[in-house]
């Protein structure tokens, strides 16, 4: 599978629009660096490269709620106190995350953000049980 087919893969899947191609294919990109290959003895490309191995505590599911927490001093009493972002990827050379803010094109990297990937999951069990029972009517 080529990254162009993962990345047009993971913009459908998460109802992205095609502005945010290119921080797919470099999403789909680190995916494929970090996954163990058989040719290289079960070793990550990133693995080989560097002599560490890959942490995979870090992933998460392109596409997903991401929340970042909004600072005493920049909201009020009544405000919220976090803000919704969506998940784009990994930030490169740096510990972090991309993320765009729900409707906007700006992006930016935080490392400070809570990302929602188990609303995702959820969403995607019920789209298969929905799926499964109308194939039994």
């Amino acid at each position: 599978m080529t990254l162009l087919e993962r990345a047009r893969s993971m913009l459908s899947n998460a109802g992205l629009e095609k502005y945010f191609w290119a921080e797919a294919v470099n999403t789909a990109c680190y995916l494929v660096n970090t996954t163990p290959l058989t040719a290289i003895s079960c070793k990550t490309p990133e693995e080989v490269w560097s002599g560490k191995p890959s942490d995979y505590s870090i992933l998460r599911i392109f596409g997903c709620p991401a929340y970042i927490h909004v600072k005493n001093d920049q909201r009020s009493k009544l405000d919220p106190k976090s803000k919704k972002f969506i998940f784009l990827g990994y930030a490169s050379g740096v510990k972090g995350f991309r993320i765009v803010e729900e409707g906007k094109h700006d992006t930016g990297e935080t490392i400070e953000v809570e990302v929602d990937t188990l609303r995702e999951v959820q969403k995607e069990n019920i789209q298969v049980e929905f799926s499964e029972a109308r194939l039994h009517e």
